[in-house]
């Protein structure tokens, strides 16, 4: 496998559809969701950086806590950071989202593979929520992981369905749903 050179995990967003908390703080199976996702990133790459912004202090803290590198945002909007971060960084970068906690490295590791075969400079994968539990279904949707070879130019969705492993905690059902899955 050719494994990207950085990855980068998007911990900024509001949390508005989940009552104005910290996603990534939110505890699932024993641990933060930004935990889990951060054990699976380490294993793909030594270059692993979270990218929040100042007002999310307890995120930060947590980066501290866990040895993971920091970098703060312009409070511009998801897009805008992403766009800084990535002008930033050599490619190809794994954009992750914070909000994934039964993420696995074998999948990443499956879409980095596909991803970098792929005659495109972004790479996005979409998840398609039929074999998702009835009331979790949406319209196929982006998770937020795209693999950039560069930061612009020919774009390429990879589509896919995995449960539990691409179920996102946006919502107060979703998180039922994840602590469901580790029993509690």
């Amino acid at each position: 496998m050719s494994a990207p050179r950085n990855i980068v995990v998007m911990a900024g967003g509001e949390g508005s559809r989940l009552g104005y908390v910290s996603k990534p703080l939110v505890k699932v199976c024993g641990k933060t969701i930004l935990e889990a996702v951060l054990e699976v990133a380490s294993g793909l790459s030594r270059h692993v950086y979270v990218v929040t912004t100042p007002k999310h202090l307890d995120v930060i803290e947590l980066c501290k806590r866990l040895g993971a590198e920091v970098m703060i945002s312009g409070l511009g909007s998801y897009v805008e950071d992403l766009r800084a971060v990535l002008e930033i960084l050599e490619q190809p970068t794994l954009v992750l989202p914070a909000d994934t906690p039964f993420i696995t490295r074998d999948l990443l590791r499956w879409f980095a593979d596909r991803a970098l075969s792929i005659n495109a400079d972004v790479v996005t994968l979409i998840c398609d929520r039929s074999c998702f539990p009835e009331e979790l279904r949406r319209e196929p949707s982006p998770m937020g992981i795209s693999l950039f070879k560069s930061t612009g130019g020919r774009w390429r969705d990879i589509v896919i369905c995995r449960y539990p492993e691409l179920l996102d905690v946006d919502t107060e059902v979703d998180l039922r749903y994840a602590l469901r899955i580790c029993g509690g």
